[in-house]
């Protein structure tokens, strides 16, 4: 096997290897992260560990492994023979690895595995193969045992992947993000960032991927999703919406807010500069962080020190007197208490415009830049993104509010909206006069009418 220097994130994978605590490790999460070095070495070191063991890589078809995986593992200069048709690698000590079609489409029931004995599996790119045939990969790992000796290898399976909207998102990534992944289950994420061996004009040339690819491929990114029809958002793209930004000092805050506490409280942070929104920054507080406090404390520790003003948008209802709160504060006042060292001006409305005639504003605004105005979300913005894509038009023209329950705490909450809805109500209040005109139908004769600089705050 030719000498490499595996980058940080494959070191970490290895070494869960080696500790033996698991029985599952997926390594990936973006393209060029290496992802395929760490799995085909981690299998010949295991071949050199263990001698006469066996193992098996898998892969969605024969014509991925003969192009893909076979010019992969030959770079590792493996020390012993390959052999083709079917393709088998037979390493100097007699250990084995296999290379393996699911072959799924003509063999739904699997049975070519039914009498398969390995040690273990690599699944190479699991998110093409079925859940079905990891199953049975677990029950097949550990079904050899390495005879003439009682030194035997732990039943592994070792897979990669890119992000993925199927069944290795719900069974691994989303248990892993909320913290009830099985305990002999992991899950080591590894971008393009962490891959330090790739030329810069690669990286560069990578820009020119459509936003959407570019977000979900090379930044790793699970939570944003293709549309699939029935969005709330419409008129909202990824590839035309979604953009670099940047925080800039000289130019005031403007923060919003849903009054939400599960999943998470939300915080928006956007600057104004001109006629276009810039949403610049997201906050998620999670249990136990899902309080004002907490999440104004993380607002202070990103932006100590801003001295252009603060404006304070949000939810209208939570106005209202909080029973769960001191007497005589509600949610704005705590707000604006935490944040008194930013001179924050509440600009929260007395009430919410109608979820119908505000989705048609901003699905506008999106679509055709109605008024002048321009909404971008930034890339690191990333729940805000997914919601805005996966949130659904219910059959009245509002937002469909699909609930989910909490693995943990079992507490049932609203799956989508809350970034979004944070994100309404600063659109309609911070660009009050353009929303009013949108809604008399008379917006179209006065795009450069109804704001002043001080009142926007920009």
């Amino acid at each position: 096997m030719a000498l490499m220097q595996f980058t940080e994130k494959q070191t970490l994978a290895m070494s869960k290897l080696q500790s033996e605590k698991f029985n599952f490790i997926l390594f990936g999460g973006a393209i060029r992260g290496g992802k395929s070095v760490w799995g085909l070495s981690s299998l010949l070191v295991m071949c050199q560990i263990f001698p006469n063991s066996r193992w098996c890589v898998m892969r969605e078809s024969m014509e991925k492994i003969r192009t893909t995986t076979i010019p992969s593992f030959r770079k590792l200069e493996p020390s012993g023979v390959i052999k083709q048709s079917p393709y088998e690698y037979t390493h100097p000590n007699g250990s084995v690895i296999l290379f393996k079609s699911e072959n799924y489409a003509q063999d739904k029931d699997l049975d070519w595995m039914k009498g398969l004995e390995v040690n273990g599996f690599l699944f190479e790119e699991i998110n093409e193969c079925q859940e079905q045939t990891l199953n049975k990969a677990f029950e097949r790992s550990g079904a050899w045992i390495i005879p003439n000796t009682d030194i035997q290898p732990k039943p592994i399976i070792l897979a990669t992947c890119n992000p993925t909207f199927g069944w290795v998102k719900d069974r691994v990534y989303d248990r892993w993000v909320d913290g009830t992944l099985p305990d002999t289950w992991d899950y080591v994420p590894s971008k393009i960032t962490d891959n330090p061996h790739l030329p810069q004009a690669y990286l560069d040339g990578l820009k020119n991927l459509p936003k959407f690819e570019y977000l979900f491929f090379v930044e790793g990114n699970w939570d944003i999703q293709l549309k699939t029809g029935g969005e709330f958002y419409k008129a909202f793209e990824v590839n035309n919406h979604v953009k670099p930004v940047f925080y800039n000092p000289a130019l005031p805050l403007h923060i919003s807010f849903d009054d939400n506490v599960n999943p998470y409280l939300p915080v928006g942070i956007f600057q104004i500069e001109g006629k276009e929104l810039r949403m610049i920054d997201e906050i998620a507080g999670v249990t136990p962080n899902n309080t004002v406090k907490a999440v104004c404390a993380e607002f202070t520790r990103k932006y100590q020190g801003h001295s252009a003003g603060l404006f304070i948008y949000g939810d209208a209802t939570a106005n209202k007197q909080d029973t769960k709160i001191e007497h005589g504060y509600n949610f704005y006042r705590l707000v604006m208490d935490y944040l008194k060292q930013f001179g924050p001006r509440n600009r929260v409305g007395a009430s919410n415009p109608s979820v119908v005639m505000r989705g048609n504003f901003i699905n506008t605004v999106f679509e055709t830049g109605f008024g002048g105005l321009s909404f971008v979300i930034g890339e690191n913005c990333k729940k805000a993104i997914s919601d805005l894509i996966s949130l659904k038009e219910a059959s009245d023209g509002t937002k469909n509010k699909e609930m989910d329950t909490d693995p943990k705490t079992k507490v049932r909450y609203q799956k989508y909206g809350h970034f979004s809805d944070l994100f309404d109500y600063i659109c309609v209040t911070a660009f009050a006069s353009e929303f009013s005109n949108y809604q008399r139908g008379t917006g179209r004769l006065s795009i450069n009418i109804g704001r002043s600089q001080a009142k926007n705050g920009y």
